[in-house]
């Protein structure tokens, strides 16, 4: 019976550190669309999204590039979170047009909010996301 469970553990359990990978892969997507800076300003290469991908470009950039300081060690200058004002002056949007749209996004449990007017992406709607922005929706 021991042996069993032990032959299940070593199938199921693996060695390696799975968030790697994600945060490898999903980054290697995700910089198709975007570059970040060391304080954590996003920049979008396509004028052509809509303001809801690219807010969700912009989120997923900042919580990845903190998950990868983070895994390398590193201090993190890239928080995860990002204000409502930064998220308008990155995507040059009235603050308005960025909380109705941010409002959807929280509806539709893409975004957490981590406090007043302080929003962080899902990490499990990151995959997802890549998937329809690239137009491999599965």
């Amino acid at each position: 019976m021991t042996k069993e469970l032990e032959n299940l553990e070593k199938q199921f359990i693996l060695n390696e550190d799975m968030e790697h990978e994600d945060i490898k892969g999903f980054i290697t997507r995700l910089m198709k669309f975007c570059k970040i800076d060391n304080n954590g300003f996003v920049i979008i290469q396509s004028s052509k999204l809509r303001t809801v991908d690219k807010l969700l470009i912009i989120l997923s950039a900042r919580y990845l590039a903190n998950r990868l300081q983070q895994k390398l060690g590193k201090e993190s200058t890239i928080a995860e979170t990002i204000t409502i004002k930064d998220l308008a002056n990155m995507i040059k949007e009235k603050d308005a047009v960025i909380i109705a749209r941010l409002k959807d996004l929280k509806d539709s449990k893409k975004i957490i909010p981590r406090g007043r007017g302080i929003y962080q992406i899902a990490p499990y709607a990151i995959n997802d996301f890549l998937n329809e922005l690239e137009g491999t929706k599965i």
